[in-house]
């Protein structure tokens, strides 16, 4: 098991890896939708080019070739926001979310910061739980309209190592 940074090469195999991943986790919650439609925004090849040249860094867990799981996370002026933290379904419970968090944990402290924040959908509870037990406390909530008719319903956490 390795983990790997996104390179512009892979892209659109990502893109698409990252897109099923979400819309499948995403679809009970929020429905299919707006799950495809935050795909769009956030997962398609453009958009993630974009958000690697504003410095994002995606980073992919894989086994034998096989992309398991993802995460996304930006260098801020005092702290590091992890936008996303995704894995396939038939591989979650098996600790892959805490070793793509852990990787997270380490560029924090290699940056010489020491918190990391995040968003989480306030009806995401497996998620907000998991969150909570590593550590990280509700420090907000926000209502974001993202377009479409669509919102993003989020708590706001942060955590300081």
């Amino acid at each position: 098991m390795e983990i790997c940074t996104l390179t512009p090469e892979r892209y659109e195999t990502f893109s698409s890896f990252a897109g099923s991943v979400f819309v499948d986790y995403y679809t009970s919650l929020i429905g299919k939708k707006q799950a495809d439609y935050m795909v769009s925004l956030f997962l398609s090849p453009e958009a993630i080019k974009e958000l690697c040249a504003k410095g994002a860094i995606f980073r992919i867990l894989q086994e034998d070739g096989r992309m398991l799981g993802f995460c996304e996370y930006l260098k801020e002026e005092d702290r590091v926001f992890l936008s996303k933290l995704y894995v396939r379904k038939e591989e979650r419970h098996r600790g892959l979310g805490k070793i793509l968090y852990e990787d997270c944990v380490r560029y924090t402290k290699e940056i010489g910061l020491n918190k990391i924040y995040l968003t989480v959908n306030k009806y995401n509870t497996p998620s907000y739980e998991i969150y909570l037990h590593l550590g990280f406390k509700v420090i907000d909530a926000v209502v974001n309209d993202i377009g479409n008719g669509y919102v993003m319903d989020d708590y706001i956490m942060e955590k300081e190592l």
